[in-house]
């Protein structure tokens, strides 16, 4: 199966700015009413099977566009190689 290895670097974004870019690509745990309750959250990898060897490196299995793409609406500076 294709695998394709992508480093990237958000920049000088906002932490705000930073905390939504990472929940929307791996998810996040969400609990309402004081902890009784609690969500698991999907995110764009959730769906895909992939491995984080480094901070800012994804190794995904299959199609990295939807990774690609989000990379691109928070204008990050990436590179993607395919590997085997």
């Amino acid at each position: 199966m294709q695998k394709t290895i992508i480093c990237y670097s958000l920049g000088s974004i906002e932490p705000k700015e930073r905390v939504k870019f990472n929940r929307e690509l791996y998810g996040y745990k969400d609990s309402s009413n004081h902890g009784n309750y609690s969500y698991k959250r999907n995110g764009i990898l959730s769906k895909l099977k992939y491995e984080k060897p480094l901070d800012s490196v994804i190794i995904v299995w299959g199609n990295a566009q939807t990774i690609i793409q989000h990379l691109k609406s928070y204008s990050s500076k990436y590179v993607s190689y395919k590997i085997s």
